[in-house]
This record gives C-alpha cells, structure tokens and sequence, in this order.
C-alpha cells in the first residue's frame, strides 16, 4: 500500500475511534455515551470486570463500576434488554422499545424471539402471564428463587429445575412459561444484581418503577430497523452492510436496501477504503480532511467483547489487526485485551483478577510493534486497569 492510502487508512481510522469514543474519555452522561455507541453487550465472563464495566472504562472519563450500576438499576436510564443477535445488551431506556421492534425477529439457535413467543401464546398462557403479574405487582426487585417463594411455588419450581437438567420438562407449569416470556418481553425489568462471581439478578416488574409502556412502543420494524442502522453506522462512523449485519444478526440482504435508502436521503455517503466499497456517516464528513499528524497516543484496553472488535474481518480490514480468544475454556481460558494506542492495535495481552488476593496477574503480553514494547503509555494503562480492579499488586503469571 502507498504512503497516501496507508495516510488514508490512518484518517478513517481516526473516525471509527472518535466515534467510538475512544479518542480521549468522554464526559457526556452513561445513557448518551451508550446510545452513541448502540448499547453495551452484558457478559457474564468474571476473569476481570465485566465487559459493559469495560466498554465504559474505556470511554468514559473517571468511571466507577457504581456509575454504570447506578444508571442501570437505580435511575434506570438505561435497561438490560435482549439485542444484537439475542444476546443481552444495556441500551437506553428511551430507545429499548426501537431495539425490540428492529430485532425482535433475528434468527438465533434456530428460532427468533417473536416464533418463540408466538410459541407459548395460548389463552392459558396469557392468563399465566396476568397472574404472575399480579403476584409480583408492588413488590420489590426479588431473585428467581425468591419470586417463587413468595408465590409459594418453591417446591414446584424446585421439582422443574431439577428436571431441566435431566430433559425432563413434565414439571413444567404455565406459569413458569409466563416468567421467561416477561423476561423476554422485558415486563419484567432486572433492577439490580447480587454480589458474587455470576451477578444473580433481581426481577421487578416494569410498572413497579413507573414504567407502564416503553417509549417509542408501537414504531414498526421498518422505521425501527432504520433507526438503528443509521445509528450504528455513525457509531462505527465508516462501515459496510455485512458488518451491520454481522453485528446485528439482520440478513445482509435486509441490510442492504437500508444502505440504499439512507444514501438517497443523503444521510451516508460512498467511501473507498483501499478496494473496499464502504459508506461515513454524513455527520462524519468533516474528519476526512483532518490531518493524520493529529493521530491520538491515548492507550486504550479492549475487551474482546467489546463492539468494536467483534467483527473480525471488519477489524481486519480497517485496523489491519486480528486476535483469537478461547471462551469456554474452563482451564487455560484466554481473556486477551487489546491494546490500542491511538488508532493502531499493537498487540494485547491475558489478565485475570484474583478478586481474594487483591493480585491483578498478566498471563501473557505480545507486543506486535518493537517501537512499542516499551511503550510509557501501555504501563500506564495496565497500572490504571489494575486500580480500576481494585488491585494491591502487579504481578506476572
């Protein structure tokens, strides 16, 4: 590649990072940070904080675990919902029912969440969901054990879940149903989560904290689906339809007629990036011109959950950079953060807290740039995600 388009290459990169405030930590409210950013993904992974702790730690200026917390389950700003590719996501409240309504018919492990509650929609099932309703109305947020005991299902609910785990569904009641549909549909609201390695969370139902219908209920799919792909476009700044559609879970073909769409209105333009057709956001144009010698050296870490690199072929050709992560390892289980310092990924390195002992350990470090092994900036960084931790010491594996 010429210097011109590795020049080129560099300025788009600036866009992806500054729009997703990544460029210097921002001092814009939690919900407007998440908006911009098309929500946090939830994951459940303990080896370090989590990655919606991580995703803001990253972006957000003096943030606390306390903060996110505290906008979640507390002002309710903003709300666990089910998202991107039915996984779990914080995203604004205001914008929850314009999530619902764009991907409440992605396909995952083979089926979508409007078949599934089409699925359990009979009369007895309705009538399950108003009386789980009304047992729960005006009490407090409660764990799943703890809603049963005050419906007096314990031992019922007991028999079920033993039976789940041995394929055994014939202790299943209605009114079991009824409570993952509400989840689901999110009637019922997580307003909080224990301490502990999983977070077991607490249930209440919407209304309980002044919900009684999500704003923006009742926009279709269409307009709803609109709304988000613009979104997500300026959240990435410059990008394509098969990454939105790989973020998403939308099919690329529902994608494309989008692109289309919102190239006519004028909101996204056509921009070459090396022989990839790709499109910026309008709101965008204005950093094409801005000078590659104002590149950031800010140090960021990045979850490997993070929206940002959850595309690997989108990652690669706009950053040149790509990783591999075992997840479901229970032993030897790799967690590698990513080091971006300005706009370049000069390598990562596997961490874990040790939570008992205070020890925040660095497993492994690679470090693809010599110019950069002894980089002031990544020590930094790594001494600031261990006080984040809460961490006494640094100490290798």
């Amino acid at each position: 590649m010429s210097n011109k388009n590795c020049d080129e290459k560099s300025v788009i990169r600036n866009i992806i990072i500054s729009s997703q405030h990544l460029d210097k930590r921002s001092t814009q409210s939690i919900e407007d940070i998440v908006s911009d950013i098309c929500g946090l993904q939830y994951d459940p992974n303990p080896t370090i904080h989590l990655n919606h702790y991580m995703m803001l730690w990253n972006r957000k200026k003096d943030f606390t675990v306390e903060d996110l917390d505290a906008a979640a389950y507390k002002e309710f700003k903003i709300t666990e919902a089910f998202a991107f590719k039915r996984n779990m996501f914080f995203v604004p409240t205001n914008e929850f029912a314009i999530y619902r309504a764009a991907l409440k018919d992605v396909v995952r492990w083979g089926s979508s969440d409007e078949s599934w509650l089409a699925a359990a929609n009979s009369p007895s099932d309705l009538a399950a969901e108003e009386e789980l309703k009304n047992g729960l109305r005006d009490k407090p947020g409660m764990t799943t054990n703890q809603i049963w005991e005050c419906l007096h299902l314990s031992d019922e609910w007991a028999a079920y879940v033993k039976g789940r785990k041995e394929g055994d569904l014939s202790f299943e009641l209605t009114i079991f149903r009824a409570f993952y549909r509400l989840k689901r549909k999110t009637d019922l609201v997580t307003c909080g989560r224990n301490p502990g390695t999983f977070k077991e969370p607490l249930y209440i139902l919407k209304e309980n904290i002044g919900i009684n219908e999500w704003p923006n209920s009742g926009i279709d799919k269409n307009a709803a689906r609109a709304y988000i792909i613009e979104k997500l476009i300026a959240a990435f700044g410059v990008t394509y339809p098969v990454h939105i559609s790989h973020i998403t879970g939308i099919p690329t073909a529902e994608v494309t007629p989008f692109f289309s769409e919102l190239e006519q209105e004028g909101k996204i333009s056509p921009v070459k990036v090396g022989k990839k057709s790709c499109y910026i956001h309008s709101s965008k144009m204005n950093l094409l011109d801005k000078s590659t010698e104002q590149d950031s050296e800010e140090v960021r870490l990045i979850s490997p959950m993070d929206t940002l690199v959850r595309d690997q072929t989108w990652l690669k050709t706009f950053f040149d950079y790509s990783y591999t992560f075992e997840y479901f390892k229970k032993k030897g289980m790799k967690w590698p953060l990513s080091i971006l310092v300005g706009n370049r990924f000069v390598g990562y390195f596997d961490c874990k807290m040790e939570w008992r002992t205070k020890r925040f350990i660095i497993k492994e470090k690679n470090i693809f740039d010599s110019a950069f092994s002894e980089h002031n900036g990544i020590e930094k960084a790594i001494q600031d995600l261990a006080a984040f931790h809460g961490a006494k010491e640094i100490t290798p594996f």
